[in-house]
């Protein structure tokens, strides 16, 4: 009895012991983090260029799953383009990277085709040939069947005076060209090269002393005369239009087919494993290529594509994310859309558990090096960052990793609303941040 006793006696001391120990280190971490935290709100106070401006700061430990720097987290962000990381973790769920180009189906001499949405066929930045190619490859008849957009061209929430800029190309069941027309001086000629070429007949412009006058949107735009100079307009998509562009692309008749008449059992699908189309989404911050994946993720599901269905069964994924954001489109263009910090660390620590360090650092835009982000602080040297960057006039953000001279990974996101300074200085005062919480982590 008094063998087990004293054991008894023992066991109570060692767990009142690790209770204590496990109390001592979390207050000592607890502390730590206060102080890491009263540090950054100093260096926040001092930076001349977030006067005025509501700075957040977050930053989560990736290994250990816990919180490192909060400060006003709680607070919604206008997310703009950091919300296309959301748009990022909705395909690597649904399509990973394996990503399909479009359906097709062979009956008899026939070949039909149609949409999965996919962005860049003939893109002018991002080719993807393959589409092309397979169809010139084909010995039958080519008909293309339209699927229905049930969504507007434009999303709710852009801003009316953007639209005659590349950024805000126009939606579309099937782009082509980046839904862009693609207009180059030249100087030596005096004249325009227009791609694709059909557009040259039917874009009127002027010739003035020093430029071309452009029309586009209700808006002028102009082109140099006196050096070389490139152009890019969006024009208005349509089935129609796509299938003259197909056309002139493969030197190939191509013919329109409804659903109705054919039946679409037994499907194939062309799909490529390029990583292209998320370069071109996280690296070149392409909105015609965030819009389109979330076409593409309702297109799995129902054969209209739209934007809201493609939003909802992404948030039906992640259902714990729903309520940190008010997300209205795939690429941030929307005024409409915020976000809540806690809900892009969840995304970036969801990202990092699916690919890992290697594809992150090859899929995200190492800062002042590559994509948005090469001269982004470029008097800073910040190449332990890879991050996705967000602008709307008066507001900024970046969201994504930073790695500890461990080579430790953490996910972080910085936002700067309603700032009177000006960009550069903002992205500076960002990148002098990054750099304190860089020396600060282990």
């Amino acid at each position: 009895n008094i063998y087990w006793y004293y054991r008894c006696c023992i066991f109570v001391l060692m767990k009142w012991y690790l209770c204590f120990f496990s109390l001592l280190v979390s207050f000592y971490f607890l502390n730590a983090q206060k102080k890491l935290v009263r540090k950054f709100n100093r260096s926040i106070a001092m930076e001349t260029a977030f006067k005025g401006a509501q700075v957040s700061i977050s930053v989560f430990d990736l290994e250990e799953k816990k919180e490192v720097v909060f400060i006003q987290s709680d607070k919604n962000i206008l997310p703009a383009s950091t919300i296309k990381l959301v748009t990022f973790l909705g395909a690597l769920q649904t399509f990973g990277f394996t990503m399909p180009l479009f359906h097709y189906k062979k009956k008899g001499s026939r070949f039909y085709f149609w949409s999965t949405s996919y962005p860049l066929v003939a893109h002018p930045s991002h080719v993807n040939e393959e589409a092309f190619t397979f169809l010139k490859k084909q010995k039958d008849s080519l008909f293309y069947i339209p699927r229905p957009m049930t969504s507007p061209d434009l999303g709710s929430g852009w801003a009316w005076d953007d639209t005659s800029f590349a950024f805000s190309a126009k939606k579309s069941t099937f782009p082509f060209h980046g839904n862009l027309v693609q207009i180059i001086s030249s100087p030596e000629t005096d004249s325009l090269g227009f791609s694709p070429q059909r557009f040259e007949q039917t874009i009127p412009y002027t010739k003035k002393q020093a430029y071309y006058e452009f029309l586009a949107n209700d808006q002028i735009r102009r082109l140099s005369r006196i050096k070389a100079d490139t152009l890019y307009l969006p024009f208005k998509p349509s089935d129609s239009l796509f299938v003259q562009l197909a056309q002139d692309a493969i030197t190939t008749p191509i013919y329109i087919e409804s659903k109705q008449g054919t039946s679409l059992e037994g499907y194939k699908t062309l799909t490529t494993t390029k990583t292209t189309l998320y370069k071109a989404l996280l690296h070149e911050s392409d909105n015609l290529v965030a819009e389109s994946l979330v076409l593409m993720l309702s297109g799995t599901a129902q054969w209209e594509l739209n934007t809201q269905q493609g939003l909802a069964m992404l948030y039906q994924q992640n259902k714990t994310l729903k309520s940190q954001f008010r997300q209205v489109d795939g690429s941030g263009l929307s005024r409409y859309s915020l976000a809540n910090p806690r809900g892009l660390l969840e995304t970036l620590d969801k990202i990092y558990d699916m690919i890992g360090t290697s594809k992150i650092k090859n899929l995200l835009p190492q800062v002042n090096s590559e994509g948005t982000l090469n001269y982004y602080a470029p008097k800073q040297k910040l190449d332990f960052v890879f991050a996705k960057s967000g602008s709307l006039r008066n507001n900024h953000a970046l969201a994504g990793y930073i790695f500890s001279k461990a080579n430790k990974p953490y996910a972080f996101v910085i936002s700067v609303n309603n700032y009177t300074r000006d960009k550069e200085a903002i992205q500076a005062a960002v990148g002098a941040q990054l750099s304190f919480l860089y020396k600060k982590l282990r």
